[in-house]
């Protein structure tokens, strides 16, 4: 009770203490000791439980089978060639276009301390040298490279003398889908594995139709490989077709950009529409990266970096370049601003989202303008009949002067490009015209008539033209298609899918888009810059300079006055204004006839003496 006031204060209220609900204490669960060689092994990698994929192609490949494996992206691949390595008595060699994908995989072999080498172009002097006599020396390993590397004469010779197990080739795909401007080093793999002794092949790859299986059979050489193949499609995957015309496609794509969680890839068909992307991003406020081909090599590797951070709730704007390898769980979304070359490639591509298990959507923004951009990077990448040709003379003329040409040499003789040659020799050379050893193309039998053999051969590309153009049909059929996304892939990759995703926006039922959706955006206000004198001001303190006019000619006006009259107190000139800090004012020399103690102007006077 207060004493002055007679009022009695209300004590504070105690909050009671919550109960903490009993939570069932569950039963730890009991670990399955390893039984078999395998499981054993698998347990060192981290892996505690194999898919029933991943089990029959480790088994076919520890019996010595070629194998071609086509399972989803993130369902474990890499197991399938690394479980091997620990089991077999000499080197697993494993073969993949990503230098990104080599380093990151040896990094976390090399936490668990597992044996493992990696050679590529990044590996140079004394490590490089220490490598090549690790290899040499065999017993079990992985050796991870590139196609370039493994064609260079010391590293083929290290693997020839450690008696290699078995060979992997990781995104085979890239050996029939692939135009000559992506690899050519690619085309010439199932040469090069006779030069390590013919071992056992394991092509690994997420999407391939039958049609693609056959060539990467064909030009890998393989031996009646077991095919393991699952359907494309997880059921984490939400598929959506957005059909976007009249040029409202970048208000869809920023609206939709803003709305889902990040992080997310945009993919864009060409340089040019990444840059736009990015700069719109950027514009809005929204954390964004790039990748293309046309970047300096340091500038992507950060942007990749940035992007892959744990964390980091960005997005990635970039071209199909970007991806292959990329090995990030949360990524929320996919969305393809312009429609992808193929339902292969929009299979690989939306196969990157959601592998954490969560889902992720993966929507395409179609345009009619989309076919034509394609149509023309296609005819670009692929070769033609007309360098076949010239290829073939070329091969006649040096054929019959009893010569081997050099790939240089035979590349200037043919009138094309260095990558155009190598791609138009792995051609002939996969027909049996021709062999390479070392740098030099030697003929087979220089007896047959090689400008015609090597001109037979024209008909394979006006098939891969062919075929291309039925990639697009098919992907238009995808777009205007009624059925379950997931079951149109499905059957496409001739997989069979019985009941429908219940994700995709055909399952969903989804209703039409309001017209407010593709409305037009409002950029956001750009800060002002400050100014330097604006800057100065604040910091000394003083006002700012007015800039009007009519007030800068009063101030000069009454100032003018102002000075007119110190002047004549001070004998300056009249109209003068002083500016900065007056100069320190030296005597003039004592003449004859001056007063003592005067100064230069002699408006002061020497003070009295006593």
């Amino acid at each position: 009770m207060d004493q002055e006031t007679g009022t009695t204060t209300p004590k504070p209220r105690r909050r009671r203490p919550r109960r903490r609900r009993s939570r069932a204490k569950q039963a730890p669960v009991e670990e399955i000791e390893p039984q078999t060689p395998v499981e054993r092994a698998a347990r060192r990698f981290g892996i505690q439980q194999l898919r029933p994929e991943q089990t029959e192609v480790i088994d076919a490949v520890l019996e010595g089978r070629d194998v071609l494996m086509v399972l989803p992206t993130g369902f474990g691949k890499s197991a399938c060639y690394q479980v091997p390595s620990l089991l077999l008595q000499n080197p697993v060699v494993m073969i993949s276009p990503l230098k990104a994908l080599l380093k990151d995989q040896e990094a976390k072999l090399l936490e668990r301390d597992l044996p493992v080498i990696r050679l590529d172009g990044a590996v140079r002097g004394k490590k490089r040298t220490e490598a090549l006599e690790r290899i040499e020396g065999g017993g079990p390993m992985l050796v991870m490279t590139t196609p370039e590397t493994l064609a260079t004469t010391d590293t083929s010779e290290a693997l020839r003398k450690a008696h290699v197990s078995l060979v992997a080739i990781d995104e085979a795909h890239c050996l029939s889908e692939w135009g000559h401007d992506f690899r050519p080093a690619y085309l010439r793999l199932g040469s090069r594995m006779e030069a390590l002794g013919s071992p056992p092949m394991l092509a690994l790859t997420a999407t391939a139709t039958h049609r693609v299986r056959d060539g990467i059979i064909r030009s890998l050489r393989m031996r009646e490989p077991k095919v393991v193949a699952s359907s494309p499609h997880r059921s984490n995957l939400a598929f959506e077709v957005l059909p976007c015309e009249d040029g409202v496609r970048a208000r869809v794509m920023l609206r939709l950009v803003k709305r889902l969680r990040r992080p997310g890839i945009v993919y864009c068909a060409t340089r040019r529409e990444v840059d736009m992307v990015y700069a719109w991003l950027r514009r809005f406020g929204i954390p964004a990266h790039r990748y293309h081909a046309g970047m300096a090599a340091t500038e992507r590797n950060a942007e990749q970096e940035h992007f892959m951070r744990g964390g980091h709730r960005t997005v990635m704007v970039a071209t199909n370049a970007f991806g292959l390898g990329i090995d990030k769980p949360d990524i929320r979304y996919i969305l393809h601003y312009q429609s992808p070359a193929s339902l292969e490639q929009y299979v690989q591509e939306a196969g990157r989202g959601g592998r954490d298990g969560a889902k992720a959507n993966c929507i395409v923004l179609p345009d009619g303008a989309d076919r034509r951009i394609h149509e023309a990077l296609l005819s670009r990448s692929r070769l033609r009949p007309d360098q076949l040709y010239r290829m073939g003379s070329a091969l006649a003329a040096w054929s019959d002067e009893d010569k081997s040409p050099g790939l240089e040499a035979l590349a200037l003789s043919a009138e094309v490009g260095p990558r155009v040659a190598m791609a138009l020799v792995a051609k002939i050379e996969e027909a049996g015209l021709i062999y390479v050893e070392g740098d030099e193309v030697r003929f087979t039998d220089p007896s047959i008539d090689l400008e015609e053999a090597v001109r037979a051969l024209a008909g394979q590309f006006e098939t891969l033209r062919t075929q291309d153009a039925r990639r697009l049909d098919a992907l238009g059929q995808y777009f205007n298609s009624d059925l379950c996304r997931a079951q149109f892939l499905s059957n496409y990759f001739g997989e069979e899918m019985d009941e429908p995703c219940g994700l995709c926006d055909i399952c969903r039922g989804s209703p039409a888009r309001p017209a407010s959706f593709f409305a037009a955006h409002t950029a956001p206000d750009r800060p002002k810059r400050k100014t330097r004198s604006s800057r100065r001001g604040k910091r000394s303190g003083r006002k700012k300079r007015p800039n009007s006019k009519k007030t800068r000619t009063a101030k000069a006006t009454n100032g003018k006055a102002e000075v007119e009259a110190s002047a004549g107190a001070n004998g300056d000139r009249p109209g003068r204004r002083r500016r900065g800090r007056r100069r320190r004012r030296r005597p003039r020399r004592r003449t004859e006839g001056a007063t003592e103690g005067a100064t230069d102007g002699g408006a002061s006077e020497s003070p009295p003496e006593a």
